[in-house]
């Protein structure tokens, strides 16, 4: 049925795609790597959740009984979801603050001379934390280049990179910048080579594609809901052993074992319910139909930036291992003049880092102003996409 839907089915599930600018057109909410639109049955689950069943969830009533099975249900929906277990599924009200409680924990196993390995196409959330466990504890961070001529990851760099001292690899699925995808195999193969972990950021990701966790070998991995159409927390997902096996800080009377030994306090329950039925939305509509709107959106984005002589694409110009994120600069305007200038006409983008820092750096994007970039999900239409490229080509000096 979703690949036949039309533009105006989709929005129909979507409340915020129906809203209108000053000239009578929908807005074009182009900015989806920085968030998605919500779908509306998320927004009746946290509601009716809020509604019905609010209540603490380890008392023996029954509207806290309802809301300890809205826990236990929304762990293994996401593990299947995520291909992980629901026994280490963690809530957390970010990805970033999520992976920095970890990062925290596995500190305490560094020692001096140790190192971490990173990527120049990660999110500072998945790089920052490693540096400063690593400069608390005397290891090194390393870094696997990003080519900016191939604008991918130098793969062949993990040889030299990753080595006996080597205590965890830490990659994205995706980059939240210029959209490359990145294969989780020669990561996990290096780490496992020395016995290291492995930490992927699925966050850029979960919103294309099946992150199948544990089916390529990732020890602990991340991703945000309300970059998937669900509401503002994060989920890490990681081997069950793990959770055990490193200290988080916690209050005295948590549990000590389990997902809830991570989660400090009482979990946002109105969130989580709404993640359920993201997960539940994601799932019935199918990533097979995901993937194959967003590579006609992607071969249309690709083909009329072609056309625009003074907008310069930053990323791989072909549908293939890439993401519908797409960064551009225009030729005698910066980034953030042209997003003001999209956004005047109703076409909402970004511009800047988007704290992608090693990744501009790599690409020479200057640190102030960094790129404009504009991403796409499976709801937006051709007419969306055709109303950005004719923005953009408006944009010729």
């Amino acid at each position: 049925m979703f690949a036949s839907a039309s533009a105006s089915a989709l929005a129909a599930c979507f409340p915020g795609l129906r809203r209108l600018g000053a000239d009578g057109r929908p807005f074009v909410h182009a900015d989806a790597p920085g968030g998605t639109q919500v779908v509306d049955s998320v927004i009746t689950a946290i509601t009716d959740y809020l509604r019905r069943s609010n209540a603490n969830p380890t008392r023996p009533y029954q509207t806290s009984v309802e809301s300890a099975e809205l826990l236990r249900s929304v762990r293994s929906r996401f593990a299947d979801f995520a291909g992980a277990s629901a026994d280490g599924v963690v809530f957390g009200p970010n990805s970033t603050t999520l992976i920095r409680h970890f990062a925290h924990a596995f500190a305490a196993t560094l020692h001096p001379g140790d190192n971490i390995v990173c990527t120049q196409l990660d999110h500072d959330a998945n790089i920052a934390p490693w540096l400063a466990i690593a400069h608390r504890r005397g290891a090194q961070v390393r870094f696997v280049p990003l080519d900016p001529d191939t604008f991918t990851l130098d793969h062949s760099a993990l040889s030299r990179l990753v080595d006996e001292r080597t205590r965890l690899v830490a990659f994205t699925r995706s980059s939240n910048l210029i959209g490359t995808t990145v294969p989780p195999a020669p990561f996990v193969e290096a780490a496992r080579s020395v016995g290291a972990l492995t930490f992927a950021d699925g966050v850029a990701a979960a919103a294309h594609r099946p992150l199948e966790q544990f089916a390529h070998g990732i020890d602990v991995s991340v991703s945000s809901p309300y970059k998937y159409f669900g509401p503002h927390l994060g989920v890490m997902t990681a081997r069950p052993e793990l959770l055990q096996r490193y200290a988080p800080e916690k209050v005295r009377p948590a549990p000590d074992s389990g997902p809830r030994r991570w989660e400090s306090g009482m979990p946002t329950l109105e969130l989580i319910a709404g993640l359920g039925a993201a997960v539940d939305y994601v799932t019935t509509t199918g990533y097979p139909a995901i993937t194959a709107r967003e590579r006609k959106l992607t071969e249309r984005v690709l083909a009329g930036l072609r056309d625009l002589a003074h907008v310069r694409l930053y990323g791989v110009d072909a549908p293939d291992d890439r993401e519908p994120t797409f960064a551009v600069t225009v030729a005698g305007m910066s980034p953030q003049d042209a997003a003001s200038r999209l956004a005047d006409q109703g076409m909402f983008v970004s511009a800047g880092h988007n704290y992608a820092l090693e990744c501009a750096q790599a690409l020479h994007l200057p640190r102030a102003e960094g790129a404009v970039r504009f991403g796409l999900v499976h709801y937006h239409s051709d007419d969306d996409v055709d109303r950005i490229l004719q923005a953009l080509a408006d944009l010729r000096p």
